[in-house]
């Protein structure tokens, strides 16, 4: 293995056997013409990849196409079906933030065993104990046992032990999806504070998150290697390939496939019908002119008609809301079939948006239901939900 290489997986596959019924293991085993009785799932075919010293490796993928398997093969926690992988250096992988603390024992107690399991010595574990404390701020809940704490005071100590042993090789695996706004911040310095000693292997669903972070990205579908290589090009591929891959949302009686944040869904079919609505694009750069166009035809003579299109991310976060009632657009002119646009600029991170359109006479609710998904890239590395438009102006 090269030396500027801490990481190596070679040809590495992990495969597993699906039984239909428990019987069906032991007549498995027990049959004189080794007859199968499972099926094999394949959750990882034949991967390789290299990381090296101080490089930043981002993982995306769909659920269930072996992004986990994958860091669990490198951390030790799994061994793979076929292949090798060889590491340099000490490991520490956050695979899931409070799978290190045992509820019975205190904060304190928690902080004192993972440092002692990690091999620090009795004299440096003052400083460190008082570095994890200060940054899980929990107050004197360190001292009470940890089932006592809420899910937000369990991730600031998990992810405080976790970062505290210095490691080589940091393996992070949804990380920033979990906790508050305050938190991930804490999370995202905590990281960059460690760059410049350590390699990243980094799965996020975030896109934006991964080109903060990442120098290189692997896109894993179906368990096999779909592209290695820059970031940029990596998530455009990703991303244009989930849209091929995406079915339109339905509107007719069907249940439509729905998260709990999006609110409920509604159709006045007795005073509103035909109703289109859809973005003219499915993935827009930042500050491109964004169209939703829109049109539907209502029954009955409206009071006070009103449009409006609240946006979520992907981790149920709402954004922003327009509303045709802010600029006091009149939409019903006596016409009662209506078509129209939308228009904005696109200000919004890169990530993938879910947007609602929302029609209501006054306080009535006629119609409530979401449009395709949009998402957003971009070439440079931003932060937060949105970039709004700015100049800079040096004095000489």
């Amino acid at each position: 293995m090269n030396k500027n290489t801490v990481v190596k997986v070679q040809s590495i596959s992990k495969t597993y056997k699906l039984y239909e019924k428990p019987i069906d293991r032991v007549k498995e085993s027990l049959n004189p013409f080794k007859k199968k009785y499972h099926k094999e799932f394949h959750a990882l075919n034949n991967v390789s990849l290299d990381l090296k010293r101080g490089e930043a490796l981002g993982i995306i993928g769909r659920n269930g196409n072996g992004k986990s398997t994958l860091l669990k093969i490198i951390s030790g926690v799994l061994t793979p079906t076929k292949g090798h992988v060889n590491t340099r250096g000490r490991i520490s992988a956050i695979l899931e933030l409070t799978s290190n603390l045992k509820p019975e024992l205190t904060g304190l107690e928690n902080i004192e065993l993972n440092l002692k399991i990690n091999g620090f010595k009795q004299q440096d574990l003052p400083e460190k104990i008082r570095e994890i404390e200060e940054f899980a701020e929990i107050g004197d809940f360190i001292r009470q046992p940890v089932k006592t704490y809420s899910s937000g005071m369990k991730s600031r100590l998990g992810f405080g032990i976790a970062t505290s042993s210095e490691p080589d090789i940091l393996i992070l695996d949804e990380v920033l999806a979990v906790g508050d706004f305050n938190f991930r911040q804490k999370c995202l310095a905590k990281i960059n504070s460690m760059r410049d000693d350590m390699s990243i292997i980094f799965v996020s669903h975030s896109m934006n998150d991964v080109k903060m972070f990442c120098d290189t990205v692997l896109v894993l579908e179906k368990g096999q290697k779909a592209f290695h290589g820059n970031v940029d090009e990596g998530i455009k591929y990703y991303l244009e390939k989930k849209e091929k891959e995406e079915k339109p949302i339905q509107t007719n009686n069907k249940e439509p496939a729905t998260k709990p944040f999006y609110g409920d869904l509604f159709h006045n079919q007795e005073k509103i019908n035909n109703i289109r609505h859809t973005w003219h694009k499915q993935i827009y750069k930042l500050e491109e002119e964004m169209t939703l166009y829109f049109s539907f035809e209502l029954k009955y003579h409206p009071k006070n008609l009103i449009i409006g299109l609240p946006v979520w991310d992907q981790l149920g976060n709402i954004i922003t809301s327009f509303n045709s009632d802010y600029y006091s657009v009149k939409i019903f002119n006596g016409r009662y079939k209506i078509e129209g646009q939308f228009k904005t600029h696109c200000y919004f991170n890169p990530n993938t948006y879910s947007s609602v359109f929302v029609v209501t006479d006054g306080s009535e609710f006629l119609y409530r239901n979401l449009n395709s998904n949009f998402s957003v890239a971009n070439k440079e590395r931003v932060f937060g939900y949105i970039t709004l438009p700015h100049k800079w102006e040096i004095s000489r």
